[in-house]
């Protein structure tokens, strides 16, 4: 059985996407932080780095997006100019400082990177993704047979007007041809809405907001295999039984929309995600993996552990390889790992292992969302794999940099410690009838929380009904926090 479950809270709305209890894939979006993914702006060019091949846009943000040369030189942009490629070695004879730009933010802001954009605007529904002034006709690389790509590349050149071409997507699988071509009239009228207002409006100015998280979830998610989906707030309810109205299929019928206060806990997902701060990742089978996560690239290696095999070393060592290739893709996912990504298997000496190896990784890895390339074996026998960037991953979103070892460990970041507490605070509220409690905690996260985020316990406080005060305990060296007395205010303020 395949869930889906949707998960708010002060800080964050989270989902998860779950099958067989197992977690799938898990993505987030903090409250007071929209996603600025897909948002499309009226841009003015601000500067030119011919030496870095890029230009800076100024889009209304509080610092100038990035603009590289390949994304500037869209198939759109070229036809919009009458530029051909051949003919674009000197930026600043193709755009001048000061013109104004249509852009499309193709990656968020990651660590020491800035918001970067493209020319090539595109606008994504259920079915298909609309790109306009393209004339190109694209059908998902995932869907395999022949007949089916073919009937859907007729109906594409078919509804195609006013040169906007289109990405079909793995959902256009057995679609009626109406369904289609309802929802590309929906997105090229869009498209005119963002065109008209880029005529008649100043740059810098957001000419169109990305979809929402609920929205996203439905595009990219929700189709015949989800069985049920969890929701804590009725109003995301409402906004999913709206979204499926305008879809006259079947495709929908059996989904059944449930809502829980506490979702996350009826599948135990807490637990899982716990996993995705752990270096070492335990298999089934006794062996293990280990994740490093650095600036430049990803590691992984594979390690046998406790795995022995019952053949010989070559079989045990391909065996073992094959089940840890699944969860190397798992975590990848989860833990939206991108970059570069290198991962150290145990040796193999045949070739057709080698091979099946490979193969597998590309077929896997060929079912993300998020594009990844297998490029193959290094001379060190090292899978090289890139996958593209786009957000902030888990590891960097949800752990900060030490200021006692300067980044060679990682602690909790106050978001992760902040999740923490209110998961604390909502259990107790959920399963007691206590008024107030008494935290735990040691002497650097003592102060942080009398001192500096009185504002966020405040909240938290006021959301569930209970009075928190926080005990400086000296032996608590970690970011834990431990649960003390909890009781009627008055016991409580005579125990401090």
């Amino acid at each position: 059985m395949k869930q889906i479950l949707i998960k708010n809270s002060i800080f964050f709305n989270q989902v998860a996407i779950v099958e067989n209890g197992k977690l799938l894939d898990f993505f987030y979006e903090e409250n007071d932080k929209e996603s600025l993914l897909g948002n499309i702006y009226k841009g003015k060019v601000m500067d030119i780095l011919q030496g870095m091949e890029a230009i800076f846009v100024d889009i209304g943000l509080d610092k100038n997006a990035y603009l590289y040369k390949n994304d500037l030189l869209s198939d759109k942009f070229l036809i919009e100019r009458e530029i051909r490629k051949k003919d674009t070695k000197e930026l600043d004879k193709i755009i001048k400082k000061g013109e104004e730009i249509l852009v499309q933010i193709n990656r968020e802001p990651m660590g020491e990177k800035n918001i970067s954009v493209t020319t090539d605007i595109s606008l994504t529904g259920k079915y298909i993704a609309l790109l306009p002034q393209s004339k190109k006709v694209n059908i998902s690389s995932k869907i395999r047979k022949l007949e089916e790509r073919k009937r859907l590349g007729q109906i594409g050149k078919d509804i195609m007007t006013e040169n906007n071409g289109m990405i079909i997507r793995t959902y256009s699988e057995n679609c009626s041809s109406d369904d289609i071509e309802k929802e590309y009239k929906v997105l090229s009228s869009m498209y005119k809405k963002i065109e008209q207002e880029y005529k008649y409006s100043y740059a810098p100015k957001l000419l169109f907001q990305s979809n929402s998280l609920i929205e996203r979830v439905f595009y990219d998610y929700i189709d015949s295999t989800v069985d049920e989906i969890y929701v804590e707030d009725k109003s995301n309810k409402i906004k999913l039984h709206e979204i499926m109205k305008n879809y006259d299929t079947d495709e929908f019928k059996n989904i059944t929309i449930k809502e829980s206060s506490n979702v996350f806990d009826l599948f135990s997902i807490e637990k899982q995600i716990d996993i995705l701060f752990n270096r070492k990742i335990e298999l089934d089978n006794g062996g293990s993996i280990f994740i490093d996560v650095t600036e430049a690239l990803t590691v992984i290696d594979v390690n046998s552990g406790k795995y022995i095999g019952n053949k010989n070393l070559e079989e045990t060592a391909l065996s073992l390889n094959l089940v840890a290739l699944d969860e190397i893709a798992r975590q990848i996912k989860l833990r939206n790992i991108s970059g570069i990504i290198l991962i150290d298997f145990i040796d193999l000496r045949k070739k057709e292992h080698v091979d099946l190896i490979l193969n597998k990784a590309k077929t896997i890895f060929n079912k993300e969302k998020t594009k990844v390339n297998v490029v193959g074996m290094t001379k060190l026998n090292l899978m090289e794999i890139t996958r593209k960037k786009n957000k902030e991953n888990f590891f960097n979103l949800m752990t900060k940099e030490c200021e006692h070892c300067s980044g060679g460990g990682r602690i909790s970041s106050n978001i992760h410690v902040f999740l923490k507490l209110e998961n604390i605070v909502r259990k107790i509220r959920n399963n007691t009838s206590c008024e107030a409690v008494i935290l735990k905690v040691g002497s650097i996260l003592y102060n942080e929380m009398t001192k500096e985020f009185y504002e966020i316990i405040n909240k938290i406080e006021n959301k569930y009904k209970i009075n928190i005060y926080f005990e400086e305990d000296k032996s608590i060296l970690t970011e834990d926090i431990v649960v003390g007395k909890m009781g009627k205010i008055e016991y409580i303020k005579s125990q401090k």
